[in-house]
């Protein structure tokens, strides 16, 4: 199943608990156990980068927290955290950045309530996040971005199956992917249709990291990365679907509108948009699971369903269509057809 993935989210939801995690996987606990099944508290915990008492505070909240259970004195991992550990990339993804991020919200709350620009200043995550710096194909600047996009590319390579499920991908031949980051979006939907061809657009540098991030894969000569100022350059011609997975949130009103535009302009004939994103949260009604600090950041720049179709409308399209899909957070799938 495309949500399987979701079984992760408990063990990302609270901070504490979350942090032992991490700690636990970064002095190879989890990683003995996944190869032994069981050990006494004492042996486990030998030689690891901790004294008596931390190591047993440390066993007692993974307990409290269900990746480890305890018999007769032995320690083992849970059915439900070895299920998880399907999932460890993304795991510990997420793991690694609501770490990076969490000062942002404890030591910054202040400029996260006055403004988007205050607190941009001053985040951690906005650091990595420096669009100025994908322009120019440098060592330097390649590593920067592949840092920020392996948060991107690791919730893409789970979250585009569950867009694949709820659309007819079958039916396109060619894909404009737009801000398509590491082309793992692309990779994802091309793995699941053989006849499609992609085409991703995006900054230079991160077309550069993202067609190292395709080297290998079986699927990398039907992506094509095209280097390009999505705003100001012409989207190519020839593709009768073009999607926007997760970017149009980063742009304001007038720009979201302008793409919208220009993606009308480059479609043909009954060739359709996707808009794949995160919806607008209700924070009274949502959770605030730790897992998803990084994303929660961006939460001025979420919109509703209705705010891109009254959009789509305007610029022409027609058949427009929602649906609304539960994952960790809403999620919305948007499609319009070009009459």
């Amino acid at each position: 199943m495309s949500q399987d993935y979701l079984i992760i989210e408990p063990f990302v939801a609270d901070a504490l608990q979350a942090r032992m995690l991490q700690a636990a996987f970064d002095m190879g606990i989890i990683e003995t156990l996944e190869h032994t099944e069981q050990f006494s508290p004492a042996d486990l915990l030998k030689g690891r980068d901790c004294d008596t008492a931390g190591g047993l505070f440390l066993v007692q909240v993974l307990i409290r927290s269900g990746v480890l259970n305890s018999e007769r004195s032995q320690l083992q991992l849970t059915k439900q955290f070895r299920d998880a550990l399907k999932y460890r990339d993304l795991l510990t993804t997420k793991l690694s950045f609501s770490a990076l991020v969490a000062d942002d919200y404890f030591s910054n709350m202040p400029q996260l309530l006055r403004s988007a620009e205050d607190f941009m200043s001053s985040s951690r995550l906005f650091e990595l996040f420096d669009y100025g710096n994908c322009l120019d194909v440098t060592p330097g600047n390649c590593l920067q971005a592949s840092r920020w996009m392996q948060l991107t590319t690791m919730l893409t390579r789970y979250e585009a199956p569950v867009c694949h499920s709820h659309y007819d991908f079958h039916q396109h031949q060619r894909l404009l992917d737009v801000g398509g980051n590491s082309g793992e979006f692309a990779l994802q939907i091309c793995r699941r249709e053989p006849q499609l061809r992609a085409t991703v657009v995006d900054l230079p540098v991160v077309c550069a990291v993202g067609a190292r991030h395709l080297q290998g894969e079986p699927e990398a000569d039907r992506i094509q990365f095209l280097p390009a100022n999505m705003l100001d350059d012409p989207f190519p011609a020839g593709h009768d679907l073009i999607t926007w997975k997760s970017v149009l949130h980063d742009w304001p009103d007038q720009h979201m509108q302008h793409l919208i535009q220009k993606t009308w302009q480059a479609l043909p004939t009954a060739g359709r948009i996707l808009i794949f994103e995160r919806q607008k949260w209700d924070f009274s009604v949502e959770a605030m699971p730790y897992g998803l600090l990084p994303v929660m950041l961006f939460f001025r720049s979420y919109r509703t369903a209705d705010q891109y179709c009254e959009v789509l409308h305007s610029a022409g399209f027609t058949d427009v269509a929602v649906q609304q899909i539960q994952l960790e957070v809403p999620f919305m799938l948007i499609t319009a057809r070009k009459p």
